[in-house]
């Protein structure tokens, strides 16, 4: 093997995830023998109490008394002993609640071994590249509106606000609009949103057409599923990708949970390869 190579293997996920594979199997086997020669033996560790008195000021936002201390110990002793005999007895064989929580054990206890190294500004920005639709800002727009409502107009909503259109594209100046149109909890002005935003209060229609009008002039009508509008557009933005100095803790994130999941995976098919999954004869098959 060529030496120049080796420390690039070093860093390879999947040579982790065999590593750890065989270390854990190693300790595991090592575990089971020792629970097996001492399976009534129980023993509190100083670890155990940390633990009991963690959980408890986390809970009650104080530590707890000595005899409230005391409680805590009977009742984790308890549930070693009743647990134990219960796995004696299969109780744990077929259990889904069981079972879902010892795979969850298995993943938080690999998420704690495995090592996900920081990435380069090189690994972040083809990250970004690769991912940009998850990190693009959307556009906005911000605009000010005329409302004519169908309903009260008897259906001529869009002849009227296109009656009025030419007399507000000959107004030269500032136009006061609160006397134009028809009174509606529609918002007369609308600042920076986004086209979801927009979609919730005019519908979506309305806010696809909108998103397509130019700056600085009085447009439309534009029709909504509640009557006809005339637009100004005061500001709008595009969507846009900002750099890796903008958002670079939230790439950082991304790509780390990525490569867990990576990495996560991985060592699952490791430890899968090493069953036979075996359909039984009664599964009924089409």
């Amino acid at each position: 093997m060529d030496k120049s190579k080796l420390p690039a293997l070093l860093y390879e996920p999947l040579l982790h995830f065999l590593v750890l594979g065989a270390a854990l199997f190693i300790v595991f086997g090592l575990l089971n023998d020792a629970d097996t020669a001492s399976d009534k033996r129980i023993v509190i560790t100083q670890v155990d109490l940390d633990g009991l008195a963690a959980r408890w000021l986390k809970s009650r936002d104080r530590p707890p008394s000595a005899e409230e201390q005391e409680q805590q110990l009977e009742y984790f002793i308890r549930q070693q002993v009743l647990a134990r005999e219960a796995v004696a007895l299969g109780l744990d064989k077929d259990d889904a609640v069981v079972r879902n929580r010892l795979a969850k054990k298995m993943q938080y206890l690999f998420n704690d071994l495995s090592f996900i190294p920081e990435p380069s500004d090189g690994e972040l920005n083809a990250y970004l590249n690769q991912h940009a639709v998850n990190f693009t800002e959307p556009a906005g727009i911000s605009f000010q509106q005329i409302f004519f409502d169908s309903k009260l107009r008897n259906h001529i909503a869009i002849k009227d606000a296109a009656h009025l259109i030419n007399q507000l594209r000959a107004t030269q100046g500032v136009i006061d609009t609160i006397n134009f149109g028809d009174r509606s909890l529609l918002p007369s002005e609308f600042k920076g949103g986004r086209e979801s935003q927009v979609a919730g209060i005019f519908g979506s229609v309305f806010a696809k057409k909108v998103f397509l009008l130019s700056v600085n002039s009085w447009q439309g009508p534009v029709e909504s599923e509640y009557g006809a509008h005339l637009v100004y557009i005061l500001a709008r933005t595009d969507a846009r990708l900002p750099p890796l100095n903008k958002i670079r803790e939230r790439v950082t994130r991304e790509w780390q949970r990525t490569k867990q999941h990576a990495a996560n995976e991985a060592f699952y098919q490791s430890l899968y390869q090493a069953y036979e999954i075996v359909v039984d004869a009664t599964v009924a098959t089409e």
